[in-house]
């Protein structure tokens, strides 16, 4: 296993997270539908922990998109100063969280 992902609070079932190793880092691949940019926050610490979190503006719609928090565990120290966060067209967050050197 690359990396364990935790809920914290309530489970997000909708919330997808997909984690791969390459030789430089991990990316991680969350599907985030119905968040917009600014509803999302992307932390890092060197322990090896990425914090995603996830609070719609309107937190009642149909859609069922509730606030959310991952907690993603990497079995490496990262290199949490320079992990990077993209937030992509139709709910698509792409994360890059190097090794720490």
């Amino acid at each position: 296993m690359v990396a364990s992902v935790v809920d914290v609070g309530p489970p997000a079932d909708w919330v997808k997270i997909n984690v791969q190793q390459t030789k430089d880092c991990f990316e991680v691949y969350a599907l985030i539908p119905g968040l917009l940019r600014e509803e999302v926050r992307v932390q890092s610490d060197p322990a090896g922990r990425l914090v995603i979190t996830g609070v719609p503006e309107q937190p009642e719609n149909p859609w069922g998109i509730t606030a959310f928090k991952k907690v993603v565990s990497f079995p490496a120290k990262i290199d949490h100063v320079h992990t990077s966060a993209v937030v992509m067209l139709h709910g698509r967050l792409l994360i890059r969280v190097p090794f720490e050197q």
